[in-house]
């Protein structure tokens, strides 16, 4: 995050803005222990309490803790608003999304990981399958489950030799009871994805809402899995491309653009549906979408911590800098007409 809270702070320092980070803490004092940028490092100061939060601490245990319900408690007795204030999980964003009559063809087939009934009727409608923790990331701990000649093959995601089999559908459940512990997971439909050269792509789109508090798509990349992997992060060894231009090359130019439109229309309707039916104030997404082989979209994934590792090189700062700065800004002005 380095990189990014820099230009954040550069953008800020251009358009008059202070902008600091704040660790978690109480705002009883009225002062706030904040950092600022100082010669190659970051000095400590006590600052005023700000009026608009970006919430970034990228550790969910924290975010359950006490301290950090605490924190939102004291931001709201002060009416300081705070946007994407949570992590999201898989389960409960496709329990959203499902309520969305519009977005059901586009929502893979998903249920938890619980009791063994409904897993076996899950198994017997589908027979690839892939096993993911509700609350995970960077395409670690997946597992594909595929049927093959009466047995189930478990693949892991960032493993290339950990392949196991299970014998009956039973030993499977015991396999995966095992595997995820006392952590929740959920089962979800597999897609033929689109691919090429043998790698599965998807794109990630980044969302914010701009001072209109309108959804705009900020960025797509396609993200393209190593040959032989399960999933495209780029986490696990995964390459990036500018979206736009990867559609180009992958098909006739007035296909590419439809399915540009295709996407992005679905990005924005899955970025709605959300924000109406979560009482958390978001203004920044990233959502994960795959084409299936007939180049029909599919909503894999919503994320509320979208990465900010640094990308190729900007003239002046990435876009996703300006348009998180632009809706805080909007925010406060709302806060304080």
């Amino acid at each position: 995050m380095e990189k990014f809270y820099q230009e954040m702070k550069s953008y800020c320092n251009q358009q008059g803005i202070p902008f600091y980070l704040v660790k978690l803490q109480s705002l009883q004092d009225g002062v706030v222990e904040g950092y600022l940028p100082g010669q190659g490092d970051w000095k400590a100061l006590p600052l005023p309490i700000p009026d608009v939060f970006y919430n970034r601490i990228h550790s969910r245990k924290l975010e359950q803790s006490p301290s950090f319900k605490l924190f939102k408690t004291e931001l709201e007795e002060r009416s300081i608003p705070m946007f994407n204030g949570r992590f999201l999980s898989k389960h409960d964003v496709h329990e959203l999304l499902i309520l969305e009559d519009e977005l059901l063809p586009n929502l893979p087939e998903t249920i938890l990981f619980n009791e063994k009934e409904p897993f076996l009727t899950f198994i017997e409608k589908h027979s690839v399958i892939y096993f993911k923790p509700a609350s995970g990331s960077q395409g670690r701990n997946i597992c594909r489950l595929t049927q093959v000649a009466g047995k189930w093959k478990i693949e892991q995601s960032g493993h290339f030799q950990n392949v196991h089999f299970a014998d009956t559908d039973e030993k499977l459940f015991e396999t995966l009871k095992n595997f995820s512990g006392k952590r929740s997971f959920i089962l979800q439909k597999g897609i033929s994805l689109f691919e090429t050269d043998q790698r599965k792509v998807d794109f990630r789109i980044l969302l914010h809402r701009n001072e209109q508090l309108e959804w705009k798509v900020t960025s797509m990349v396609a993200r393209i899995g190593d040959p032989g992997t399960i999933v495209s992060n780029l986490a696990q060894g995964g390459l990036m491309k500018n979206g736009p231009d990867f559609l180009k090359e992958a098909f006739e130019l007035q296909d590419a653009s439809r399915i540009y439109q295709k996407l992005v229309r679905l990005a924005k309707n899955t970025a709605q549906a959300l924000v109406e039916n979560l009482d958390d104030s978001f203004g920044e997404l990233g959502i994960d979408l795959a084409l299936d082989t007939d180049t029909h979209p599919w909503i894999i994934e919503v994320n509320s911590k979208p990465s900010k590792k640094f990308q190729g090189n900007y003239e002046t700062f990435r876009p996703s800098v300006k348009s998180i700065i632009d809706f805080m800004l909007a925010l406060n002005r709302e806060n304080h007409p």
